[in-house]
């Protein structure tokens, strides 16, 4: 039992497996070069219920046999996790659901240290570089890109805003354009969206509804001599 144990300690080590999850397979499937990694909860394992969060849920059963996520590559092998997830049936709400895990965000296929990894390059290259580079679809990689960005636009705090800067700026070749509003206090971008016409005051304005700030606290509003731009904010 020692010598298996030891044997995986490397791999939930890396993986940052927590109790009461543990590594108790691999398949090194060189052909593919893939390394897959099996991980299960221990016999007994109690749960918080992933709808009110009360402990020491036990499992209802195990629906879902064989849950996997791509993982960062171990050497020069692409690596996919394996699971079994189960279900409990919280004695609190009264509601089965199937358990939240710690090593991956619900609905993804990536595990979050992939997600992390993934991003930092995004930082350096286009997505479809990095989709190239990790062996991914590009397509995958913007869900992870907008689910992140979405998440941190939604902490942007514009509840003192008194002073906006806009500016349209090229995205890609054929007249395709986005527009950056900035505040002119703190010097951040507050919100993007495409296009260069009046109507993209319009979704600025639904952009701050959606904040619950007034129009009218605006006082200041910068930009260039677009007819399209002052229209906008002369009409908003």
């Amino acid at each position: 039992m020692n010598d298996f144990q030891e044997k995986y300690n490397v791999f939930e080590s890396a993986l940052e497996i927590p109790e009461p999850w543990y590594v108790f397979h691999h398949e090194l499937a060189k052909e593919e070069k893939t390394l897959h990694i099996y991980i299960e909860y221990r016999k007994g394992a109690e749960f918080s219920c992933p709808n009110c969060e009360a402990p020491g849920c036990k499992v209802h059963d195990t629906q879902d046999q064989d849950r996997t996520w791509r993982h960062l590559d171990f050497w020069q092998y692409k690596t996919t996790l394996h699971a079994r997830m189960p279900r409990v049936k919280c004695e609190s709400c009264g509601k089965i659901r199937t358990v939240i895990i710690d090593w991956a965000r619900p609905g993804a296929g990536f595990s979050t240290l992939f997600e992390h990894h993934v991003l930092s390059l995004m930082v350096e290259m286009p997505v479809l570089a990095v989709a190239r580079k990790v062996g991914e679809h590009d397509t995958r990689l913007w869900r992870v890109f907008k689910y992140y960005v979405d998440k941190e636009v939604e902490k942007i705090d514009v509840s003192n805003l008194k002073s906006v800067a806009m500016d349209e700026t090229s995205r890609s070749k054929g007249h395709k354009y986005v527009t950056l509003f900035v505040d002119t206090d703190t010097r951040k971008v507050i919100f993007v969206t495409e296009g260069k016409g009046s109507d993209v005051l319009q979704e600025f304005c639904l952009f701050l509804d959606s904040k619950g700030v007034s129009r009218s606290q605006i006082k200041d509003f910068c930009s260039d001599m677009s007819p399209a731009f002052i229209s906008g904010i002369e009409e908003n």
